[in-house]
């Protein structure tokens, strides 16, 4: 073994490995030899080997957390998230405080798009004991949340504990640029590309935020000059067609990026070509090529994320049913009464792709309302207080008004001068009753799109590999439905002061009457800000960052006829709308 160790010193993984393979040999269940070899093999990237290694230290010595740590980052490295979950809380039980293992917690639950409770575990790991690895990702979750000035104070509390040539000049720079501070963004981002070993990324990063930023030509500057050099075409395309509608001049360029070689692109650089092409083709009314192309980009993205994409309609069913079991009336009313009277967060909820960004924009506008983005908090908890156990699915009140506390606590007010602050999740549709009882004051305003527009946006966007319904047509129709069984549900048992239904159509076709629905449903005197929202300049995190920057406008309505010939599973729902 202390041949491997020194080897390990020097730098020779390969051949300490065969060391410590060796060691093994001879006394099988040596813990701190199983604990050298489980780290060596991670470290170069034989993770079944890794993690065979690491499960044998956890029965030699079951009480030692590093076996268990050992043993979850192996499984990370293969995908195997609830397998690492399981062992890393394993690992936590028996040391709480152990930084290593809370990171490595916050990344799984990264990984399984849970960013709110990864943030929990960061902000633990800082308090005990602050490193830059912990401090920038932490601050990559604030950014990737709306919370840039969180994420510059943590950002600048690491700065000093790292090399000049390693510090984090891009997520400064991306802090400063979503604040509007583009002159301190524009120092950082210029240290980020000297310092970086290949900084075509880091132009990249750039455009993306300040696309964000409503700075378009600033975002097309850059990535003109990395497509006139030829740079890493398909995600530059990518990244372009998010920021600009493609008209007929584009066509050379949009031919250009149709032909490039796909046998020497990487799956993942396929996948944002054709979302790239299938916008640009859609934006010179080429439908027929559009649709082939986000055809593609869903196929690969099912086969790729194959076991993230599995989609349990029966599962599904039966959450949507027992929500509606668990709110009649009469049990909404009762628990009500001992919700907490603060009424200050505005939940604005819909189908992905119903409007809820434009609304949001439209409303945040007003000097009475925040923008508080997209809060991950309550559909990353809701495993927490609806679980199943031997019977079924239970429900734990108790929990929520506890984390309802939390949340108050979370989104509050920076400015007193503000009535609301907006938590535009859509997902928080499904808990509208459950957040209505903890919450009886706050309001909901829920969007409501053409199911069959709002499908083909679905299918139009790149989403996280984890919304298990996209990417298959029949499964978003499904969605659709049940989304829209649990709406009505509680358009009957919600007060008709707390939530509201909008359509999309009327936002758009007559956005003066319904934005002063809107607004007086409120009870908000009208601004004029709050119709133009393009005049909005609140940072946009969301694939709808182009469109809000425009008037209000129909363009995006009954876009499906533009594809009737291949609309295939979601015609059914034309009959619906």
């Amino acid at each position: 073994m202390a041949k491997g160790m020194m080897l390990v010193a020097r730098g020779d993984q390969e051949a300490a490995f065969e060391a410590f393979s060796m060691a093994l040999d001879i006394e099988p269940n040596l813990p701190e030899t199983l604990a050298w070899a489980a780290f060596v093999a991670l470290n170069l990237g034989r993770y079944g080997e890794a993690e065979q290694f690491a499960g044998r230290l956890t029965q030699a010595v079951p009480a030692n957390p590093r076996g268990y740590y050992l043993l979850a980052n192996a499984l990370r490295a293969q995908d195997r998230i609830e397998e690492a979950l399981a062992a890393i809380d394993h690992a936590l039980d028996l040391n709480p405080k152990d930084t290593e293992s809370l990171v490595t917690k916050a990344r799984l639950l990264k990984a399984w798009q849970m960013p709110a409770l990864a943030e929990e575990l960061y902000k633990r790991s800082m308090a005990i004991r602050p490193t830059p690895a912990a401090g920038m990702e932490l601050a990559q979750l604030f950014l990737r949340d709306s919370h840039p000035e969180s994420a510059l104070e943590i950002l600048q509390q690491i700065a000093p504990m790292m090399p000049k040539t390693d510090r984090p000049y891009a997520p400064m720079g991306e802090a400063y640029t979503l604040m509007h501070r583009f002159e301190e963004a524009e120092e950082q981002w210029e240290l980020a590309k000297k310092y970086a070993a290949n900084p075509t990324p880091i132009a990249q990063g750039q455009a993306r935020v300040e696309i964000a930023a409503g700075r378009f030509d600033r975002a097309e500057g850059i990535l003109f000059e990395l497509i006139d050099d030829g740079v890493d075409l398909p995600t530059t395309f990518s990244i372009l067609s998010t920021g600009r509608k493609m008209k007929a001049d584009d066509l050379p360029l949009i031919e250009r990026m149709a032909s490039l070689p796909i046998d020497r692109l990487t799956v993942s650089e396929q996948v944002d070509l054709n979302y790239a092409l299938g916008k640009s083709f859609d934006d010179v009314r080429d439908y027929k090529r559009a649709i082939a192309a986000y055809d593609e980009a869903n196929r690969l993205c099912l086969n790729i994320y194959k076991q993230r994409r599995a989609f349990d309609r029966d599962q599904t069913k039966a959450f949507t049913d027992f929500l509606i079991e668990i709110s009649t009336p009469e049990r909404i009313q009762s628990l009500a009464k001992d919700g907490l009277p603060d009424d200050f967060p505005l939940f604005v909820v819909g189908m992905m792709r119903s409007g809820t960004t434009l609304t949001e924009t439209i409303l945040s506008a007003h000097s009475k309302i925040a923008g508080g983005g997209e809060q991950a908090f309550w559909t990353e908890h809701v495993v927490e207080f609806i679980h199943m156990d031997g019977h079924g699915l239970r429900y734990d009140h108790r929990l929520v008004t506890q984390f309802a506390q939390e949340y108050l606590g979370l989104v509050g007010a920076k400015d007193d001068s503000k009535r609301y602050v907006i938590d535009k999740n859509p997902g928080n549709y499904e808990l509208a009753a459950i957040l209505h009882t903890a919450l009886p004051n706050c309001k909901f305003i829920h969007l409501k799109r053409h199911p069959v527009d709002n499908l083909l946006s679905i299918w139009m966007t790149p989403l996280s590999a984890n919304v298990r319904f996209a990417s298959d047509r029949s499964n978003l129709v499904f969605t659709y439905r049940e989304h829209m069984r649990l709406v009505n549900h509680w358009l009957e048992v919600l007060p008709p002061d707390r939530f509201v239904s909008y359509r999309y159509e009327d936002l758009t076709s007559d956005p003066q009457t319904t934005i002063s629905s809107m607004l007086d449903y409120l009870g908000l005197e009208r601004e004029e800000g709050c119709f133009a929202p393009e005049k909005n300049t609140r940072s946009v995190l969301t694939p709808s960052v182009y469109q809000v920057r425009q008037p209000i406008n129909r363009g995006s309505q009954e876009r499906w006829k533009n594809y009737e010939p291949w609309l295939d599973d979601f015609a059914e729902l034309l009959s619906e709308a």
